[in-house]
C-alpha cells in the first residue's frame, strides 16, 4: 500500500506542558517555531509537539531539559502546566505503524527516527508534500514502546482557528523537574 492509504482521521486526547506563569496561555503558540534542536521540524516552522499521556510528557521534558539546556536556564524552568487538549485532526499519519514507515521506504524504523535528519526529512515530506495535519511518533524516551507516542502537530496545515482541531483544554495538574 502507498502512503496515501496510511492518511486517516484521528479524534482523541494528548498533552501539553507550557511555563507555570499567570501569563502563560495554552493555545499561545508563538513559540512553536523557535528552536534549533527539534526532532520533527526545523527552526522557523510552526509546530506543536503533544504526547499520549501526562507521564509521556514528563519523560520528553526530561529528556530534553538534560539534553538541550543550560544549567543556568534550568533554575528558570522547573515547574509546569499540564494540559489536556482535545484533538480532531482528519489527515494524521502514524509513524509508529511499522507498515507506514515500510511505504515511505524506511530502514530499521523506529530506531531510524534516532537520527535527526531521517525524522526531519520524513516530516517534511508527509508535511508539505502531502499536507499532513500531524503525525505520530515514537517517543525517543521510550522508542521500544511504540504504543507511546507523541504527536507532532504541523500548525500550517490544520485550520488556522486552533479551537476547530483543538477543540477543548483542561488544565491537568502541574510536573517538577528538580
Amino acid at each position: 500500500m502507498s502512503i496515501a492509504g496510511y492518511i486517516k482521521p484521528w479524534r482523541g486526547y494528548a498533552f501539553r506542558h507550557i511555563p507555570d506563569i499567570d501569563s502563560a496561555d495554552v493555545r499561545d503558540f508563538k513559540y512553536c517555531t523557535l528552536s534549533k534542536t527539534n526532532r520533527w521540524n526545523t527552526q522557523g516552522e510552526p509546530t506543536l509537539y503533544l504526547a499520549k499521556e501526562k507521564s509521556f510528557a514528563i519523560g520528553e521534558f526530561a529528556r530534553h531539559f538534560s539534553e538541550n539546556r543550560s544549567l543556568s536556564l534550568s533554575h528558570k524552568i522547573h515547574k509546569r502546566q499540564v494540559w489536556r487538549f482535545s484533538i480532531e485532526l482528519t489527515k494524521t499519519v502514524d509513524l509508529c505503524d511499522i507498515n507506514a514507515c515500510d511505504a515511505l521506504s524506511l530502514t530499521d524504523a523506529p530506531h531510524c527516527f534516532k537520527n535527526i535528519q531521517v525524522a526531519r526529512s520524513t516530516a517534511t515530506f508527509l508535511r508539505n508534500s502531502l499536507k499532513v495535519e500531524a503525525i505520530f511518533v515514537p517517543s525517543m524516551a521510550f522508542i521500544d514502546d511504540l504504543s507511546k507516542w507523541c504527536l507532532v502537530i504541523f500548525l500550517e496545515n490544520p485550520p488556522r482557528d486552533s479551537m476547530q482541531f483543538l477543540p477543548e483544554a483542561h488544565k491537568g495538574g502541574h510536573i517538577n523537574i528538580q
